[in-house]
């Protein structure tokens, strides 16, 4: 057998092995009447998940006024940039490593960010810029990233 036939097997069995290992999970963006402060009010559901390279998000209710937009400064290098709108249900596979911020365009100045890590945050941790979000956003993420901190180090030992 031809050493290029061998090497393409080889390949498409370690992408199946890879995409068979993959997740799926979900972030809701809710609307609580009932919550306790008020950026509580307008958020996504959970607002912080660390996953890996080829798993992929459901997001749901991006109807009405929310969306799911990408975070100028706060994305990895290369990684395509997530748009969502007026759809109740929205995939997207992610394939880059690094952290992603995530904003509703409309409920983002209530507090609606979110934080995903993808594999290891260390491709472009040291380069996020959250001038983009303003103070809020700012006290937001930093709670966020002191999650993926604290995640960080309980995944190193």
């Amino acid at each position: 057998m031809p050493l290029k036939s061998i090497l393409t097997g080889l390949a498409l069995t370690l992408a199946t092995a890879v995409s068979a290992n993959a997740e799926t999970f979900e972030i809701d963006q809710l609307i609580d009447l009932n919550a306790l402060t008020p950026e509580g009010v307008y958020r996504f559901a959970p607002d912080y998940l660390w996953i890996e390279p080829g798993d992929s998000i459901k997001f749901l209710n991006s109807t009405g006024n929310h969306t799911v937009t990408a975070i100028d400064g706060m994305w990895p290098d290369g990684a395509e940039r997530v748009d969502i709108e007026h759809q109740p249900l929205a995939e997207v596979t992610f394939e880059t490593p690094g952290i992603y911020g995530f904003k509703c365009k409309v409920h983002g100045r209530h507090g609606m960010y979110a934080l995903i890590v993808v594999g290891s945050p260390d491709a472009n941790v040291d380069r996020l810029e959250m001038t983009n979000v303003g103070a809020l956003g700012q006290r937001i993420f930093g709670g966020l990233l002191e999650k993926m901190n604290t995640d960080a180090e309980s995944r190193s030992q």
